[in-house]
């Protein structure tokens, strides 16, 4: 039996940063749209970010300004909309004698990304000497040190809860949200998808059918086109060149930075990050072509033995090995198909893919975290123009996410920090449903934040389950309150704890 659900403007497939925010710029504009995603709310790539929002200092070597200026000026944005969790990160560029880029280099790049930052709030950069490198910086390998470069970008500690939030806006804005739904076909009629044919989360078949389709699947951009008919006019060559980048966690180690450090890898001159996150130390990311399913995406030893190697080497002390990581991470980021192109030269500009076979059907290829506003921007006027209405003006770039509402008067006197950084001013909503944080943090998932499994719950809720112990310690009471407070049988929490367990229990330093 197939239900059929109602006509929508839109059908956004994919709820990654890139489809939540086109779903929510597209309700707040007045259109009906249903966003779906075959798993939780930012459950791809977004959560296997660095957790930067950054201008892509880098990109200034591959002369593209644009980007780094949209970059830059969406970077200002963010820190207004979403106060509650974007901050200001400082962040040292150690400068060797053996360094790919010398002291002049690195002060160019400096001086040339603070002039395409006009406008912003944050400081301009500072360059350093040796010693005042390593008094900044007591840890850093002394040997061919000449000095360092300190400039600012902005850290997303929790990327999950910015899709979140974007998500919950879009909801408020009227838009309907189906998580666990799996599209199955793409149905299409003459020279348009008519709708779009999914399996919700209880086996049951759907169809929905829209004016205009986007997939915005990320990485699995490729598999949702091979779900158009045979028959289909449609003829689109692979667009998706994915690369994997994989982290890895670690607790805080004998000399460990206080500021953000920009490395380049002694072994291949490859640029990546060592950050205070979450209490412990995020070491990454690599960059590697990645051609299978991203399903299946998960850090190889090679890429920990990489990163734990040049942290060891740019800090002699910190000795970490294998038996040190907390747990890993890996995604695969849904870059341009480019051929044989360095993989760390591949542009992480967007595209937004028109099929002139299939002409309300959009594909959304590239960009990065900090880009995802601007792009959903643009998506949702390429929206309008193929209904062939005008369009209201956009306004998602001075309309603050939800827990950003009143933030800064809201935080000074709400005294949990732990409720703050995590819900911003909807912290009080939280607080009020239960005394114990914990118990609150819980339902308040399940209650208000979409969350349908344990593992939501704790990875992209609550973020219990990036905590050092990924959780472990915690399931079995979570598992209780949802008996007590949500209505659960006993075998559902039984379920839900051996599931999360299973996953995360066995192999610690597992991906995510």
């Amino acid at each position: 039996m197939r239900v059929i659900r109602k006509h929508y403007d839109v059908i956004v497939i994919g709820a990654g940063i890139n489809g939540a925010g086109i779903t929510r710029d597209s309700a707040m504009r007045g259109l009906k749209v249903l966003l779906v995603d075959k798993g939780d709310i930012g459950s791809g790539t977004t959560s296997a970010s660095t957790r930067l929002i950054h201008g892509g200092l880098r990109y200034l070597e591959h002369y593209e300004f644009r980007l780094v200026r949209e970059s830059l000026r969406e970077r200002e944005t963010l820190l207004k909309i979403a106060s509650h969790l974007v901050r200001p990160l400082p962040i040292t560029i150690p400068i060797y004698k053996h360094s790919k880029r010398g002291r002049a280099t690195i002060r160019a790049g400096m001086i040339a990304y603070d002039l395409l930052s006009f406008g912003k709030s944050l400081p301009r950069h500072r360059m350093l000497s040796r010693s005042e490198t390593l008094k900044q910086s007591p840890g850093l390998n002394p040997e061919g040190l000449l000095g360092s470069a300190v400039y600012f970008d902005a850290q997303i500690e929790f990327a999950e809860r910015l899709v979140l939030e974007n998500v919950l806006s879009a909801r408020a804005h009227g838009a309907e949200i189906l998580t666990y739904t799996r599209v199955t076909n793409l149905i299409a009629e003459g020279d348009l998808v008519s709708g779009v044919e999914f399996v919700g989360e209880n086996g049951q078949n759907h169809l929905a059918s829209a004016e205009v389709v986007i997939n915005a699947a990320g990485p699995w951009i490729d598999r949702v086109l091979d779900r158009l008919p045979e028959r289909a006019p449609f003829e689109s060559p692979r667009l998706i060149g994915g690369t994997k980048g994989s982290h890895i966690v670690v607790p805080a180690f004998p000399g460990a930075p206080a500021n953000a450090i920009y490395l380049e890898a002694q072994s291949d001159r490859r640029p990546f990050f060592i950050i205070s996150w979450n209490g412990n130390y995020l070491i990454g990311t690599t960059d590697v072509r990645f051609e299978d399913d991203p399903d299946e995406v998960r850090s190889e030893l090679w890429e920990i033995d990489y990163l734990l190697a040049e942290t060891n080497l740019t800090f002699p002390s910190a000795g970490l090995t294998r038996d040190r990581i907390l747990f890993t991470y890996s995604g695969v980021r849904p870059l341009p198909r480019t051929g044989d192109k360095e993989e760390q030269s591949i542009t992480r500009r967007h595209f937004i893919r028109e099929h002139p076979q299939l002409k309300n059907l959009l594909s959304i290829v590239g960009g990065k975290l900090t880009t995802y506003r601007s792009l959903a921007e643009e998506c949702v006027d390429v929206i309008f123009r193929k209904l062939g209405r005008s369009s209201p003006p956009c306004t998602t770039a001075t309309e603050v996410l939800p827990g950003a509402v009143n933030y800064a008067s809201f935080a000074r006197d709400f005294k949990d920090v732990k409720l703050l950084r995590l819900y911003g001013s909807r912290a009080g909503e939280v607080a009020q449903l239960n005394s114990d944080t914990f118990t609150a943090m819980i339902v308040y998932a399940f209650e208000h934040e979409l969350a349908k499994t344990l593992a939501d719950c704790f990875l992209r809720r609550t973020m219990i389950g990036l905590d050092g112990d990924r959780g472990l310690g915690k399931i079995d009471a979570a598992a209780e309150i949802g008996v007590r407070y949500l209505g659960w049988t006993h075998a559902r929490a039984k379920q839900e704890t051996r599931i999360y367990t299973d996953e995360y229990g066995l192999n610690p330093s597992s991906s995510v």
